[in-house]
């Protein structure tokens, strides 16, 4: 995410195109729908592939301790590199933080906890000028978790019993759905930034609907403002909603989420052609609301993108600018021709105006795209892989739009960027790589953070 004039910066990425299928989020009545389909569409610059890649390999690597490593979410803070993992080290998983600097270099491991089932590596985060982390905790049988905010601790030499101080504990209820994200607020006077933490869990199921039951949003403040305070649902009643996305704004914040609807046939019956096992296909958009400061809707909740769509995965973003405009990358599976594969939607929000211009308007693959979160705010990418599994990126630009054409990246295959801290002029990208061996025993990949120059 990038402007075209902008210096080369430094990229986190991390392993497996597989693992880019994310992981790393009232009086809400929604608006009269003006109908969006018909919406003003920006012009945006084609995305034609150039033939020389901006990235190649910078040489600095760093293997991952552990086996079937998944890779997470990174963060800088003060000159540190925290990327949240999940790792077998011997019989059990643990997740844990990786710190390093920015060379790869002295690597430390902060475990938080034995990972169960299918839960995501911790998310670190950088807040207030320090580090925090947020993970789930539970014991295996029971029917909730609870997702912990922590605060760690930086100080080289500080044992992993002791680097963590817990500072809010966020009860769920243990459903299919993992999916969570966190904006902070600014850190008065010294104290312990607050960290407004969004999730969606499933609402009991209601007589008459198609759905068994229903997604919904919750939000809860960490630290709490007061004892005892209570989760509050910010999604309207007839939204089925899933996949939270937080961003900060002034006086307040954004929520966006995907909302979901079963395509019917003519006798109003769910579609029999399934998204998955048990599942009907159905339509997917993304709606967002504005939040004040003690996170209650602050506006009505508006449909992004067509409620016709078919969204996969979804990001926020503020112009460089300083606008009070939003941006919303969509990737929507529903191409316009057959096998033609997704594509990537910039939608920009000001007060009641919406434009929409496609970024990509065909040939994005199944993995989900990213929108490259940058340490100084400003420098963006956005990384995708195409459908013959082949990866590519584009600079944005302020407004984030095209900045220039998109190129394809063979350093970047089987990785997925995490993070740019401008002014270096590298890329760090996670991957797997086939181990020798001097004998006839098959061994596994090993994951491990490398460093890739890219201009």
């Amino acid at each position: 995410m990038r402007r075209m004039n902008c210096p080369a910066c430094f990229v986190l990425t991390a392993a497996l195109a597989a693992m880019l299928v994310s992981c790393k989020r009232s009086e809400v009545a929604p608006v009269p729908p003006d109908d969006l389909t018909e919406e003003k569409t920006s012009p945006v610059a084609s995305v034609a592939p150039e033939p020389v890649p901006r990235c190649r390999s910078e040489g600095a690597r760093l293997p991952l301790l552990g086996e079937d490593v998944i890779v997470g979410e990174a963060a800088i803070v003060n000159g540190s590199l925290l990327v949240g993992v999940i790792r077998r080290d011997g019989a059990k998983r643990v997740a844990s933080i990786v710190v390093t600097d920015a060379g790869l270099t002295s690597p430390r491991y902060v475990d938080v906890g034995v990972a169960l089932g299918d839960d995501p590596p911790p998310v670190p985060y950088a807040a207030g000028g320090r580090a925090f982390i947020v993970y789930f905790a539970r014991k295996f049988g029971e029917s909730t978790r609870e997702l912990r905010v922590a605060r760690l601790d930086l100080r080289p030499g500080t044992q992993s019993t002791h680097a963590l101080e817990t500072i809010a504990i966020v009860p769920q209820q243990a459903d299919e759905s993992l999916a969570f994200d966190v904006a902070w607020g600014p850190a008065i006077g010294g104290a312990t930034p607050s960290a407004l933490v969004a999730w969606d869990e499933d609402a009991p199921r209601a007589p008459g609907r198609l759905f068994a039951s229903r997604g919904l949003i919750k939000v809860q403040f960490a630290p709490f403002a007061k004892a005892g305070a209570k989760a509050k649902v910010v999604s309207p009643e007839d939204s089925d909603a899933e996949l939270p996305r937080l961003l900060p704004r002034r006086d307040g914040y954004w929520l966006a989420w995907l909302a979901n609807r079963p395509e019917v046939d003519d006798a109003g019956a769910p579609s029999a052609v399934s998204e998955g096992p048990g599942e009907s296909r159905a339509y997917r958009w993304v709606e967002i609301v504005a939040l004040d400061a003690k996170g209650d809707p602050a506006s009505n909740v508006r449909r992004v993108s067509s409620e016709k769509g078919r969204a996969l995965a979804f990001d926020l973003a503020t112009p460089a600018s300083g606008k009070s405009e939003i941006v919303v990358l969509v990737q929507d599976e529903a191409a316009s021709a057959e096998g033609g594969g997704a594509r990537i939607t910039r939608y920009v929000l000001d007060g009641d105006r919406v434009e929409s211009g496609d970024i990509v308007d065909s040939g994005v693959g199944a993995a989900l795209a990213e929108l490259v979160p940058a340490v100084d705010g400003v420098t963006r990418w956005l990384s995708w892989v195409d459908t013959r599994d082949r990866a590519r990126i584009v600079p944005l630009g302020p407004a984030l739009a095209p900045a220039a054409p998109a190129t394809f990246e063979p350093s970047l295959d089987e990785a997925r960027p995490l993070i740019f801290a401008a002014p270096n002029a590298t890329i760090v990208v996670a991957n797997q790589r086939i181990q020798n061996s001097d004998s006839d025993v098959a061994l596994a990949p090993r994951t491990e953070l490398a460093r890739i120059l890219c201009h």
